[in-house]
């Protein structure tokens, strides 16, 4: 491991997060955004319908008016593609080992106008043990505090999941967040980057994201990356095929 990478994986373990601008090149990063634009505006009928989540009060779906993609790269294989950036691989490697599975994967689109989402835990909605996945999360547009960046609490993926019982209605959605007295939001820390960089965050760090107040979009391509040893513990649903990114498969698990 370089130095770089040794201080990379440090600060990951003590903050939950880290940020490594320009990971991405310009043009998959231009790449992703046409997919985006095309998907939203009707242009891909081989992206299931269902998987397009609208803005509150939206009736239909265009560029301005879509919240996010839901299994964008289990669905399209642009996405898949950049799933597999071997830039990105080797940074989830150096936190999470050799042996790397797809989780899941969602493009949040936070259109001009987007709203938030409240403080929570990936892991809070993840059935996966142990609770150490890697969200990859890919700057689409450049980030800045004006349109939406996520927020972050350093150091809250060492207390465990926490109480995630305060409901928060999108559309029809019923969802729940943490309540403001159980964390201390002075703590909080804005991740602003330019296009092409990529946050990496631990799925207990409390995070959210603000409003989008500009004229412009503000996308982020988040991918959950999950150690092929891990193990499914929802107790009603089947378990769902994952695909293995990097590594080897251990059969008695995920």
């Amino acid at each position: 491991m370089t130095s770089q990478s040794a201080t990379r994986v440090d600060q990951y373990r003590k903050l939950g997060f880290l940020v490594v601008e320009n990971l991405v090149s310009k043009d998959q990063v231009e790449h992703l955004r046409q997919r985006t634009e095309d998907i939203s505006a009707g242009r891909i009928p081989e992206f299931p319908v269902a998987n397009i989540e609208l803005e509150p009060g939206a009736d239909r779906a265009d560029v301005g008016t879509v919240r996010k993609l839901n299994r964008c790269a289990e669905s399209d294989p642009f996405f898949l593609a950049h799933t597999q950036n071997e830039r990105i691989l080797d940074i989830v490697e150096s936190l999470l080992g050799p042996d790397i599975k797809l989780f899941g994967s969602q493009c949040f689109m936070k259109p001009p106008g987007g709203v938030e989402k409240p403080y929570h835990q990936d892991s809070a909605y993840f059935t996966i043990e142990p609770t150490n996945l890697v969200t990859c999360w890919t700057a689409l547009d450049d980030v800045v505090l004006d349109n939406g960046p996520m927020w972050v609490i350093p150091g809250s993926h060492r207390q465990g999941i926490v109480d995630h019982s305060q409901e928060w209605m999108i559309r029809e959605k019923r969802d729940m967040q943490v309540p403001d007295e159980l964390f201390d939001r002075s703590r909080a820390t804005a991740i602003t980057m330019p296009a092409g960089s990529c946050s990496f965050h631990h799925s207990l760090l409390l995070h959210s994201s603000t409003p989008n107040h500009t004229d412009r979009p503000r996308r982020g391509l988040a991918v959950h990356y999950m150690s092929a040893q891990s193990h499914w513990t929802h107790g009603e649903n089947p378990q769902p095929t994952f695909r293995l990114l990097r590594g080897r498969e251990y059969p008695s698990c995920v």
